[in-house]
């Protein structure tokens, strides 16, 4: 059984607050997130799951720092988001590896102007040791499946040892099979390594199965509509009563059929 949120330690390693964001197109402001306010505690798994145009992968990208805010303010351990930093790493959809590099060379490589040569080495080992791709260090991307594209992308990050690992719907691309692997791994190593994670998603399912609490966004603009404490225990049985109801409800809330909530937001 997995932690409930009763033990996740009190002090939020991540604080989002009345976080607004706009764009002209045409002419014209659009307001991609309006008024978007949570917390995130250490070691916590946040599920941001919403319809496409919400402004979820906006709202990551702010909270990365690779895009400013017009409004409200990003807190990490208590200091403002003015840009990236290596508190935060992020998982994109796409791997983003290097091809001319070596899988251990990609692994390795934001830990090249420290730790030393062996150093380095020893951790790139047990990073690719973690995520179960030990002996392919010698491989070149192009030799390696989606799936194992995805662990090595997941190692590069946590081979850091970030406050937070944010996630941009990784999993999105790869076979039922692989992408269920991958849930898999990511719940193992984020139990072994008791890392903070956000991650975005438009699958119900995902987002129920990896993480602890759920924020339901709206689009135009991008609010949250509501905040989903999931508290089923590890492993999640996808076939349970309890899951199926969560499921349901969260669908109502994502389709804007809860009582007093209009469709449009």
């Amino acid at each position: 059984m997995g932690r409930g949120l009763s033990d996740i330690a009190a002090a939020p390693c991540l604080k989002v607050e009345a976080l607004s964001k706009r764009f002209r197109v045409n002419g014209h402001h659009i307001s991609a997130l309006e008024e978007v306010s949570f917390e995130v505690r250490s070691g916590e798994v946040l599920g941001i799951l919403g319809p496409s145009g919400c402004g979820k992968t906006t709202l990551l990208n702010i909270i990365a720092g690779f895009l400013p805010h017009d409004g409200g303010r990003v807190m990490m351990d208590r200091r403002p988001v003015t840009g990236p930093g290596p508190e935060r790493g992020v998982v994109f959809q796409e791997d983003a590896l290097f091809p001319w590099l070596t899988v251990a060379e990609n692994v390795g490589f934001g830990l090249r102007n420290g730790d030393g040569k062996a150093g380095r080495r020893v951790k790139v080992e047990r990073m690719l040791e973690m995520v179960g791709l030990q002996g392919y260090g010698h491989y070149l991307p192009r030799a390696i499946s989606g799936g194992m594209k995805q662990r090595v992308a997941l190692a590069r990050v946590l081979v850091l040892r970030p406050a937070a690992l944010l996630m941009d719907e990784p999993f999105a691309a790869l076979d039922a099979q692989t992408r269920a692997d991958m849930h898999e791994l990511l719940i193992s190593l984020q139990r072994r390594l008791e890392q903070t994670v956000v991650f975005v998603t438009h699958d119900l399912e995902e987002a129920i199965k990896l993480a602890d609490r759920v924020l339901v966004m709206q689009k135009s603009p991008g609010r949250i509509r509501r905040d989903f404490a999931v508290g089923l225990p590890r492993p999640r049985n996808l076939d349970s009563l309890e899951f199926l109801e969560l499921k349901r409800s969260m669908y109502e809330s994502l389709c804007g059929q809860e009582p007093g909530i209009p469709a449009g937001g």
